[in-house]
């Protein structure tokens, strides 16, 4: 594990948009795994600017969705495929075949996770994924009381998360289920960055860095991981015992 704590939040968006841009120059076929959600929309802000600046090549790369809401699609403003359409995809002239993504319409959700799951096997695997963490320390919709042994699955979403996941959206909607990529996968990603941003998350990051592991904090279980990078700002960080402010 490997701490990143950055003055202000924009610093540390774009620190997180140059360690990608860093992944793909360095592998222009990885496959990505990004979050929607408040958090990394700075980040893609400055991978949007890179893509129209040249300095970065996407047409070679592969994304998998990382979560999706059961019951809304990307016509839903605020569903995960909306957002990431709206900031990122639609920005980077992707392909049809260079993304993945959960369909929580779908009538059949386990038969979707065994299509996700197939994408990211044929691809070798996640070169890089980035997470959010939750005020309840989930990553994606894998909820408190994770089993840490799924690939993609369907989950019952906690309180915290469905209290939270109003704000996304402009219309009522019914949050009840998830679909995720799930633990196994994170694990097995090559790269796993968690970002967090102001002091309403300084708690759980204190729990995910120095507390002990345990499943009802999904985050907390890479607290042990060399291939973690957490990005924080100086208000994320703030409840740590002992940080510095990275340049």
């Amino acid at each position: 594990m490997n701490i990143n704590v950055y003055e202000n939040y924009e610093l540390m968006s774009e620190k997180v948009a140059e360690y990608i841009i860093d992944t793909v120059n360095k592998n222009p076929e990885a496959l990505l795994c990004l979050a929607g959600g408040d958090t990394p929309l700075k980040a893609y802000e400055y991978l949007v600017d890179a893509y129209n600046n040249k300095r970065v090549d996407f047409s070679r790369c592969k994304f998998v969705g990382l979560d999706e809401w059961v019951g809304l699609g990307n016509e839903t403003e605020g569903s995960c495929i909306e957002m990431l359409n709206k900031h990122l995809y639609s920005k980077i002239s992707l392909r049809e075949k260079q993304l993945c993504f959960f369909d929580g319409l779908s009538k059949d959700l386990e038969e979707e996770c065994k299509r996700v799951d197939k994408f990211i096997f044929d691809n070798k695997g996640i070169d890089l994924i980035l997470l959010g963490v939750g005020m309840n320390g989930h990553l994606g919709f894998n909820e408190p009381n994770v089993n840490p042994d799924l690939y993609c699955t369907v989950v019952d979403l906690d309180t915290v998360t469905t209290k939270v996941g109003v704000k996304y959206f402009n219309e009522e909607v019914e949050l009840k289920k998830g679909i995720t990529v799930g633990m196994k996968h994170i694990f097995s990603s090559n790269v796993k960055i968690i970002m967090a941003n102001g002091e309403r998350k300084s708690d759980i990051i204190k729990m995910v860095v120095e507390g002990e592991r345990t499943r009802e904090i999904p985050a907390s279980l890479l607290s042990n991981e060399e291939s973690l990078e957490i990005f924080l700002d100086n208000g994320a960080a703030s409840k740590l015992t002992n940080y510095k402010i990275s340049k």
